[in-house]
């Protein structure tokens, strides 16, 4: 074009439209489709958490930054290509490129020198385009880190269920009263059928106040060791006992209120007698849900000058007697409600494995698809400007097999490298969303189980494996005597 009489801004100028085209279809489908998505997964999250003030909304900054993103990185792109061509003589542009400058790779300067040639040409061929081989790894690590993110829910909630339904809530059934009552009431309960074993509990609505600062909360009574529900950390092991007239409190709660252990906190209690006292602060506990504040039950009656009383009750049954037992208290007074853990675990983790299908499903392909991009267009590249050497090849004797490894072994080393990489972006990326998800009342565990790594990994590489099949059939059906043509 330039030999023709064209400038350079003009060819500059119709590539960059024809690029701008293309970022304005992806765009139109982009944005909309971008704003689905994220009323999806908020709708999905919602169904399973109470998070305040979790609401989807698309501010006009996102739109801006994502917009010019997008365009940024399309006009940078197209712009490097161009400047490269614009910059060269037309006489000089229309002759064939120079061959390569090849030297030592950086294995061979290390002293490891017992390599194949083929490998040798792979890895020259990658240390020669240092910046392609960069994006390629990164954009392939990109993928492995995405899919990684998507299916870390379903190790967060498994983690969280196994956390407060099997090591903090160990009872099968909780036994609601309208009003604190005589704790004889447990011996009661006891007698129903298919009782194991019962332990008292007592909660306690109070304002917790240190200075000017104070959070309505609860104060829940639990047995000195108990044994049917248990303050559990994001450790999954078992808090500070509860011991003495002292609280032990969430670490959120004592960071809301500025407490260190040993402080006081004045306490303000909002049932029956109400009254205001103040309790020394034992221990804190870094639980994922809610600020709670605990006390030995005891204790606690003590503090509030009153008996042995109780609130509610944690029940172990044997297996199968849930609904008669259920049933057996419907008819007894002060009993205000019953909650059977089976049937909320049940309906939890429905809920749970539909949005974590749906989110992984999502999330997955997205990485598939970027996956596939790079792999695929890079190949695609690599083999249109190598088309010359590697039908050389052929005709000096090597086997499709061989050329094709000298082409597919640069993807293989690339993905290898962007495996590792990934994950390690992919657990980053974990901490980032747990960081920005964390509230007052809710904390995610970051916990990737090998699983996930796994199946992060194996997305990649069928998504490698299947670019290098096509790849691999171009090779196949390469037109030697076509690409050994002058090209002068």
């Amino acid at each position: 074009l330039k030999a023709l009489g064209y400038p350079n801004r003009s060819i500059g100028a119709h590539y960059l439209k024809m690029v701008l085209l293309i970022v304005l279809g992806g765009l139109l489908i982009g944005v909309p489709f971008g704003d689905w998505l994220g009323g999806l997964f908020t709708g999905l999250y919602a169904e399973s958490f109470q998070l305040p003030g979790f609401v989807h909304v698309m501010p006009a900054w996102l739109l801006v930054v994502s917009i010019g993103i997008t365009v940024g990185t399309a006009v940078l792109g197209t712009l490097n290509a161009i400047l490269a061509t614009v910059r060269l003589a037309p006489a000089e542009a229309m002759h064939p490129p120079a061959p390569g400058r090849y030297r030592r790779t950086l294995v061979e300067r290390l002293g490891i020198t017992r390599i194949t040639p083929a490998l040798r040409m792979i890895l020259r061929n990658m240390e020669r385009r240092p910046l392609r081989t960069s994006l390629s790894i990164g954009g392939v690590a990109a993928s492995v880190a995405i899919v990684v993110m998507g299916n870390f829910f379903r190790d967060a909630i498994d983690f969280l269920v196994d956390s407060q339904f099997n090591l903090a809530m160990r009872s099968d059934v909780v036994v609601w009263m309208t009003e604190a009552v005589d704790d004889s009431a447990r011996h009661e309960l006891a007698r129903l059928p298919g009782v194991i074993a019962v332990e008292s509990g007592r909660d306690v609505p109070v304002r917790f106040i240190n200075g000017h600062l104070s959070e309505r909360g609860q104060i829940q009574g639990l047995a000195r060791n108990p044994e049917l529900r248990r303050v559990i950390d994001t450790d999954n092991r078992e808090a500070s006992r509860l011991q003495g007239d002292g609280l032990v409190m969430t670490d959120r709660l004592a960071a809301k209120l500025d407490l260190r252990v040993g402080d006081r906190v004045r306490v303000e209690v909002l049932e029956g007698r109400q009254r205001a006292v103040e309790v020394p602060l034992a221990a804190t506990a870094r639980e994922m849900m809610g600020l709670n504040a605990y006390m030995e039950r005891r204790a606690l009656n003590r503090l509030l000058e009153e008996g042995d009383r109780s609130s509610q009750f944690s029940l172990a049954v044997e297996r199968g007697s849930e609904p008669a037992l259920i049933e057996a208290t419907k008819g007894m007074p002060r009993i205000v409600g019953t909650f059977s853990k089976s049937t909320m675990l049940r309906n939890m983790e429905e809920i749970s494995a539909r949005n974590i299908r749906i989110i992984s499903t999502i999330l997955t392909l997205f990485a598939a698809v970027i996956a596939v991009g790079v792999v695929y267009n890079n190949a695609r590249i690599a083999l249109a400007e190598r088309t010359w050497e590697l039908a050389s090849l052929r005709v000096l004797g090597f086997t499709r097999a061989e050329v094709s490894g000298l082409l597919l072994g640069e993807m293989a080393i690339g993905i290898a490298i962007a495996l590792p990489l990934g994950m390690v972006m992919g657990y980053g990326l974990v901490i980032l969303i747990a960081d920005l998800t964390q509230s007052d009342q809710f904390y995610f565990p970051v916990v990737i189980q090998p699983r996930t790594y796994a199946i992060a990994g194996l997305a990649v590489l069928v998504s490698g494996v299947a670019s290098a099949l096509v790849v691999r059939r171009r090779i196949d059906r390469l037109d030697m005597v076509a690409a050994l043509k002058t090209r002068e």
